[in-house]
């Protein structure tokens, strides 16, 4: 039996908990998510089969891919740093997928650190709306 590649989900408000719902119930991925400061998205993705981290450096841990759909380039750094931020977690190999709107200059920043301890930064920024993100 294959091993599924396991999904974490850092934003599963608006916009990211269709996308998130998605991985789940279409893609049928382990999904681990971060906890949102809107309780609802985080509960129904949980109720849907998701488990939930207590901090980045959790999610990281249980995850080969992890997708940040944060607002801006100050969530994605602030997401990285720290002890306990995706950067403390990072193994050769992992794949980090930023939907944000970002600064280019962070984002090089952010895949050159990346690149160094042999993981992978790709920069896919989202379009269109929450309704769209829900419906897949």
């Amino acid at each position: 039996m294959e091993k599924k590649t396991r999904v974490g989900f850092i934003g599963v408000g608006l916009m990211g908990h269709g996308a998130a719902k998605h991985i789940l119930e279409t893609g049928g991925y382990p999904l681990t998510i971060l906890g949102h400061r809107n309780r609802e998205p985080v509960e129904d993705l949980v109720r849907r089969g998701a488990s939930e981290a207590k901090d980045p450096a959790e999610v990281a841990a249980a995850s080969d891919v992890v997708i940040l759909c944060v607002p801006s380039s100050v969530e994605v750094e602030a997401t990285f740093a720290g002890p306990r931020g995706l950067m403390g977690a990072v193994r050769p190999g992992m794949i980090f997928i930023d939907t944000t709107t970002a600064d280019p200059a962070v984002t090089r920043k952010l895949g050159a650190e990346l690149a160094e301890r042999g993981a992978h930064l790709i920069d896919a920024a989202v379009g269109r709306t929450p309704k769209e993100a829900e419906a897949g």
